[in-house]
């Protein structure tokens, strides 16, 4: 193996177990800020306690809230949330709420910065609601500039200052939200596995990211005031995604993107329909990564070639999707057969643009298109 560098973004710690979300205002007292921006979606502030709680706890030091954050952090949604930032001198922002909120605040976060500016200069606190976990990269995802296609930013000053992962403010998450994006990093753990920059270190935690949700993801759906276990769902959220600015997200996340962007479907529906197709054809580029998938959903792998193990493998994941009551078909989230051509090309542009490498064409993408339809 040739010379290569692991790094890790610079998140200074992240802050589990239930009652977390009660540290925040420490942590804000610990960076010396004083006008704390809130960003968060209306549903979180308006139908749940949640949004009231923790400004009653930030007191004196809470300067503002943007609670109208959109699904796909809308790049309109994003400008306005910047701008009412900068119109109450925001020196710190916390976004509490799900993977939009994380994308939409992280990009406020560097739009709020100078050019020379560091990341402590307008730190970030991150509270996820859903299991989605884009709260450990310096990356983001926004809709807007062009219709019906996700663009990214990168910046490593995205990053975090602290993440907050509080399981007893997640029981307010609707179940197939919940549950979705605990699919989503089922997705991560598995493009960890099997994408072409795959690493030892990141390959050992998605291993266990996906062994720990297969048991504790239904567990939450069974006993849905359980603590315990989505404490472990948002740990094994945590491991899916630990490295991925080394690893990178491979084919199942970016087609994901641009499905969620073109057909406005959640994320964590995406991956549930993306990932057993996916695994079917990426058995040729990443055969050892196979039977790691397929054992962690119960697979008995033993004697078998690589493609029947991949096969094996992507029925036992339609399988666990189904069983949590989620969309294992386009067809069954508005997809519209027409337009895969141009979902093709705009995730191979997608892929290109963040450098995911690997052999697959525009063709082949359309193949997955029509074998997940």
């Amino acid at each position: 193996m040739s010379a290569r560098s692991y790094r890790f973004p610079a998140i200074d710690r992240v802050v589990h177990g239930e009652g977390s979300i009660a540290k925040v205002s420490e942590i804000v007292k610990e960076l010396n800020k004083q006008k704390v921006f809130v960003i968060t979606g209306r549903s979180l502030a308006t139908k749940t306690p949640v949004v009231d709680a923790l400004l009653h706890d930030l007191g004196p030091l809470h300067a503002g809230t943007f609670a109208e954050m959109g699904q796909h952090a809308p790049k309109r949604d994003i400008d306005r949330a910047a701008q009412r930032a900068r119109d109450c001198n925001a020196d710190c922002l916390i976004g509490i709420g799900g993977s939009s909120v994380t994308d939409a605040t992280k990009i406020v976060a560097v739009d709020l910065l100078a050019k020379n500016d560091s990341q402590r200069a307008m730190p970030q606190i991150l509270i996820p609601t859903t299991l989605s976990a884009g709260e450990y990269t310096p990356a983001s995802g926004m809709t807007g500039e062009v219709h019906g296609v996700k663009t990214y930013v990168v910046d490593p000053r995205m990053a975090p200052f602290a993440v907050v992962l509080d399981p007893a403010i997640t029981v307010h998450t609707p179940m197939d939200l919940w549950l979705s994006t605990g699919v989503k990093s089922i997705d991560h753990a598995c493009e960890m596995l099997w994408g072409p920059k795959a690493h030892p270190f990141t390959d050992t935690l998605s291993a266990e990211a996906l062994r720990t949700l297969v048991v504790n993801l239904p567990l939450t759906l069974r006993e849905t005031q359980d603590l315990v276990a989505r404490e472990r769902c948002q740990i094994a959220g945590w491991m899916s995604m630990s490295g991925v600015s080394n690893v990178q997200v491979y084919l199942s996340h970016t087609l994901g993107h641009q499905i969620g962007a073109r057909w406005d479907v959640p994320h964590g529906f995406t991956s549930g329909i993306t990932l057993p197709a996916v695994m079917r054809l990426l058995q040729r580029e990443a055969p050892g990564a196979m039977p790691v998938i397929a054992s962690a959903f119960g697979v008995d792998t033993v004697g078998l070639s690589v493609a029947d193990v991949a096969e094996k493998g992507a029925v036992a994941i339609e399988e666990f999707v189904r069983s949590l009551g989620l969309p294992t078909r386009l067809r069954d989230v508005g997809a519209v057969q027409a337009e895969f051509p141009a979902v093709a090309a705009a995730t191979a542009d997608a892929g290109r643009a963040t450098g995911f490498g690997g052999s697959v064409i525009v063709e082949e993408i359309e193949g997955l298109l029509e074998a997940m339809w």
